[in-house]
């Protein structure tokens, strides 16, 4: 570890000195540490010791009894909590729960409202990282995110208005606030937490997992191989807290590529966390009377952060297809792609965790193939061959895994009206910027290419067949969006599109592909055939 200036490692005692003479810890939770440190344990002792604080017990048994914990049966008293939670767990509330009067006492409502916010989101959302990862550590991570902000409760105290008004911009300006506060201060508030709780004795595995959280670019990768398990599930619940109490969206990208290292999962598993937490936080708050930020729900904040992604994922993809030689005389098309920034808002499913696969280059339609489209009965389209090798090989994986497997297949609605009005050569040019544009939404979820002539496949390993609606929904919408923006700016009629969506909970042996194929494509055409614009799904059962 990379050690700190003498000036700053004096400012950073200074306040500590301060804060110690300042805050200590209440009576009982002090004793409490003490009988807990003895070899042998008397849980009586500890019992009774809590009782003499009846606000500290009621937090308590509020707490217990909350969904956080998820005990089969309601707590009515102490010796019930330490029969079912145990004597580990029950410390370390009496120690979350204990934070000196005086240290929030004159604090601006405001300003502890914000506090509060952070704390119990970043102790609610450790829980959750260390149960979503396997980890049997959550009531030691619970306790280390509820304390890991004391030092901002500190920094109000000895700076006042100014300190808050310094965290508001930061949030405004979603930057990093321990940056921020190193390159002020020259030290940030979570390093005079973990020196503040070291002073108080809190178990060492709290403070080291507290000190684990260091000042770093919001954008930065996090290195978590080396830290305990403690330390990693604080780590990434700091990020994720940074994410949805504190809107800094371009914090995601660094997140979800960190925890994936550790679990698979993809956007819906994280929008469905992001509700856990939002509601285990209200109930915590409620359990321990305190007053915490009206705020936008966090899993909109998560679908948000999973949008701006997709905005800044399109444009790398669009430069890259810029600089193929192949895309060169498409010039005229990638400034009209440019115009999908729109249409990704209108788009969340934006997993990361497995990178995009870049097929090879569709064989590009020709007018007659697409005029003969607008007069062929589309349930008598066929697959080319390479479209059945690459939806064989996914349907095998995902039968090997074990998991779902869905097809989308759509067309633009009214094709024919585009060819008459347009001409082949504009409407070959839409083609090719629908193709780029649903590339661009879908990202990494699935792998979209040519399946039949004007016809596009959309392969979703994995996901089941509600997702594949949902995936299919936002592209409708999406697809709509970019054409009436397009629109506007003096280019063509807006267009829209049909998708059938067909899905298979889990493909059998020797499962033929193209029957997922064909559902998807039958599907597709009851969609047109009901005036366009709308998706129609199947399930294979």
């Amino acid at each position: 570890m990379t050690a700190q200036p003498a000036a700053e490692a004096g400012y950073i005692q200074q306040f500590v000195e301060r804060a110690s003479s300042l805050y200590s810890l209440p009576a009982v939770a002090m004793e409490v540490l003490e009988l807990t440190g003895r070899p042998s344990i008397d849980a009586a002792q500890v019992k009774s010791c809590i009782e003499r604080d009846p606000a500290l017990t009621i937090k308590i048994l509020r707490a217990v009894n909350s969904p956080l914990f998820g005990l089969s049966r309601q707590v009515s008293d102490l010796h019930q909590a330490l029969a079912l939670l145990g004597m580990k767990p029950l410390k370390l509330l009496v120690l979350g729960f204990s934070l000196p009067r005086e240290m929030l006492d004159g604090v601006e409502a405001d300003s502890l409202s914000r506090y509060w916010s952070i704390a119990l989101t970043k102790a609610v959302a450790a829980r959750e990282i260390a149960e979503y990862l396997g980890y049997r550590n959550g009531d030691e991570a619970f306790i280390a995110g509820l304390l890991a902000d004391v030092g901002m409760l500190v920094l109000m105290q000895d700076l006042g208005a100014p300190y808050a008004q310094f965290v508001r911009k930061a949030e405004e300006e979603e930057a990093s606030l321990l940056e921020m506060e190193v390159g002020t201060l020259g030290f940030d508030h979570i390093i005079l937490s973990s020196r503040l709780l070291s002073h108080w004795k809190l178990p060492p595995a709290i403070v080291d997992a507290i000190a684990a959280i260091k000042p770093a670019a919001l954008t930065a990768t996090l290195h978590l191989a080396s830290l305990s398990e403690s330390a990693r599930t604080l780590v990434l619940a700091d990020r994720l807290t940074d994410i949805l109490a504190g809107k800094r969206l371009a914090a995601l990208p660094a997140w979800v590529e960190a925890i994936a290292e550790y679990v698979p999962a993809d956007q819906t598993d994280f929008e469905n966390l992001a509700v856990r937490i939002e509601e285990k936080v209200e109930q915590l708050a409620s359990a321990m009377r305190v007053r915490i930020d009206e705020k936008q729900a966090y899993g909109d904040v998560m679908m948000q952060a999973y949008d701006r992604l997709s905005e800044v994922a399109a444009d790398a993809a669009f430069d890259v297809a810029r600089r193929d030689p192949e895309e060169l005389q498409l010039q005229s098309a990638w400034e009209e792609a440019k115009e999908l920034t729109t249409a990704m808002r209108n788009f969340g499913e934006r997993p990361l965790a497995s990178p995009p696969v870049t097929a090879k280059p569709a064989k590009p339609m020709t007018a007659v193939a697409t005029a003969e489209l607008a007069k062929t009965d589309p349930r008598e389209l066929g697959l080319d061959k390479a479209s059945i090798a690459r939806l064989d090989f996914e349907v095998q994986r995902c039968r090997q895994l074990r998991e779902p497997i869905s097809v989308l297949q759509l067309t633009i609605d009214r094709y024919e009206d585009l060819l008459l009005q347009a001409g082949p050569d504009e409407a070959i040019h839409t083609w090719r910027l629908l193709e780029k544009a649903v590339a661009a939404i879908v990202g990494g979820a699935g792998k979209s290419f040519v399946s039949a002539d004007a016809v596009l496949m959309v392969v979703l390993p994995t996901l089941d067949r509600m997702q594949a609606v949902e995936t299919a929904r936002r592209l409708v919408a999406g697809i709509r969006t970019w054409s009436q923006a397009r629109a506007a700016k003096g280019g063509m009629s807006p267009l829209t599109i049909s998708v059938g969506a067909a899905a298979i909970a889990l493909p059998p042996k020797n499962f033929p592909s193209s029957e997922l194929a064909d559902a998807a494509t039958r599907c597709m055409e009851a969609a047109r055939r009901s005036s366009g614009d709308s998706v129609k799904s199947i399930e294979i059962l």
